[in-house]
């Protein structure tokens, strides 16, 4: 998929993720464009997190994956142009908490630290 701009905050990405907040592996397969088998080894490999708990009595272990993660993953292996994916990331900072927007901006500073400004 060839990158794409966008104006400010308004990056369209090519999906759409239902309104909820949990979503199983086959789920979330079909929000991305991926098999069930596909995201269930993401998971295991911690390129996608969530909820693992045993289900139907103990005789299964069951994956729950927020939708953050959805999106997260989603964000992270798009190929979007740099302005259009900081501007949608941008456009999510005012719903997060304050102390999770110090610790990003710690990040961002850390980040921006060890690389020179590009023109």
């Amino acid at each position: 998929m060839p990158a794409r701009a966008s104006s400010p905050g308004q990056l369209h990405l090519p999906f759409r993720i239902p309104p909820k907040d949990w979503f199983g592996p086959r789920e979330a397969g079909a929000v991305l464009g991926l098999s069930e088998r596909t995201v269930e080894e993401l998971y295991d490999r911690g390129a996608i997190s969530g909820h693992r708990h045993n289900a139907a009595g103990g005789k299964r272990m069951t994956k729950r994956i927020p939708r953050v993660w959805i999106v997260a993953y989603a964000l992270r292996t798009a190929d979007y142009d740099d302005q259009s994916l900081g501007d949608a990331l941008l456009a999510t900072l005012p719903q997060l908490p304050a102390a999770t927007l110090l610790r990003l901006a710690d990040q961002a500073r850390r980040l921006a630290a060890e690389k020179p400004l590009q023109s």
